[in-house]
């Protein structure tokens, strides 16, 4: 029998989740802030540990062969690496932490971890934020995280109709939810008071025509299909999605250019961050 999600179920239920990393919204409301300052950066490093040891140890790399002593404390270290890196880092360990305490399958994480990369790769061609590019290609499918951890049994039956059937994951999803990942996944974007750009993108990524007055949806959108297209998670049965023409003429991507450089870059920064932060 199907069931009939409703927004006040899913926001109430999202309380039972791993709490969403306050780091994250933090940070995010600082990217336009002119006051916001390095020392200002380095507070939110040093509030976690994990993300502090990986700091520390990126700084170590890049001051070898540079001083004879290496970096011990976060300010040092933020200095040498600069702030859009240590911002990448802050934001995918964070990340990554909560998806991992979410009890998702590896192939959840490495997949978010691939749209991530691929959405900052192809948003450097826009005037996308590289940050909003990351946070929304990692939290993209968060509503699939949700429908797992309280409808196991009937979010195993959709990935079963998927690999056997010839419905898409929304219409099966609504068929069996009454609402579908991407739907519930605005739905929490919006309760963890993410940038709008950012719930735009999680709304609309499968389907994005309707959103294309935000830039985001079409990187994430393209970047979603492109990371299936190269197979960069190497999962068996992996299926490349519908590609919005709309979608690639608002990023002015053209396919029959020489993208193999492109490529190349989205497939080697992808294993070094799966391999990373695994």
């Amino acid at each position: 029998m199907p069931i009939h999600l409703s927004e006040s179920e899913i926001i109430e239920r999202a309380r039972y989740l791993p709490a969403f990393p306050r780091v994250v919204t933090d940070l995010l409301e600082t990217l336009d802030d002119d006051q916001s300052t390095m020392g200002a950066l380095a507070h939110h490093v040093e509030r976690d540990p994990v993300i502090t040891a990986r700091v520390v140890s990126l700084a170590n790399s890049a001051s070898s062969g540079r001083s004879r002593s290496n970096p011990r404390d976060v300010h040092t270290a933020v200095s040498l690496i600069g702030l859009s890196r240590v911002r990448e880092i802050v934001l995918a360990v964070s990340l990554a932490e909560f998806t991992k305490s979410s009890h998702m399958s590896s192939y959840f994480w490495e997949h978010s971890v691939a749209v991530g990369v691929c959405a900052q790769e192809i948003g450097r061609f826009t005037r996308v934020s590289l940050d909003y590019a990351l946070v929304a290609g990692l939290v993209h499918d968060i509503g699939q995280l949700w429908l797992a951890r309280f409808y196991p049994l009937e979010f195993q039956m959709v990935r079963t109709a998927l690999n056997t059937g010839s419905q898409c994951v929304n219409e099966l999803e609504t068929h069996y939810f009454g609402m579908n990942h991407c739907e519930v996944g605005q739905l929490l974007a919006r309760h963890w008071q993410l940038p709008e750009s950012v719930v735009a993108a999680v709304m609309h990524h499968h389907e994005p025509d309707a959103g294309l007055d935000e830039d985001l949806v079409a990187v994430i959108h393209v970047a979603e299909v492109l990371s299936n297209a190269l197979d960069l998670t190497g999962r068996e049965g992996n299926m490349v999605g519908y590609l919005s023409g709309a979608a690639c003429d608002k990023l002015g991507l053209d396919w029959s250019q020489d993208l193999n450089y492109l490529f190349g870059k989205i497939e080697a920064r992808t294993e070094y961050a799966c391999s990373t932060f695994r």
